[in-house]
C-alpha cells in the first residue's frame, strides 16, 4: 500500500515519484522490469490519486532516466537512480 500526504507542501505527484524511485534503488523493482501499471497504482493509493498524478509521477522518473515507455508493453526502469546525498 502506498501512503500519500495530501496535507504536504509535497506536491502528491512528487511524493509518487519518490515511492517509486526508492522501490527502484531498493531493488524492489529491478531493471527491466515493469512498473505497476496506472490502474495498479491507483489500487495501491486506495484510489486516492488520479490517472494524471500517476501519469506526473512517471514523467519525473523519466525525465531523470530511471524509466521508459514502451508502446502497448509499459513503463520499464532502465536505470538505478544515483544514491541520495549524504549529508
Amino acid at each position: 500500500m502506498i501512503s500519500l500526504d495530501r496535507d504536504a507542501m509535497t506536491p502528491m505527484y512528487v511524493q509518487l515519484a519518490n515511492v517509486l524511485r526508492d522501490r527502484i534503488r531498493r531493488g524492489e523493482i529491478p531493471i527491466g522490469r515493469r512498473l505497476p501499471s496506472q490502474s495498479e497504482l491507483e489500487a495501491e493509493t486506495g484510489g486516492t490519486v488520479s490517472r494524471r498524478t500517476i501519469k506526473s509521477a512517471i514523467e519525473v522518473l523519466a525525465a531523470e532516466g530511471l524509466v521508459q515507455g514502451v508502446q502497448g508493453k509499459g513503463v520499464f526502469v532502465v536505470a538505478l537512480p544515483a544514491a541520495p546525498e549524504q549529508q
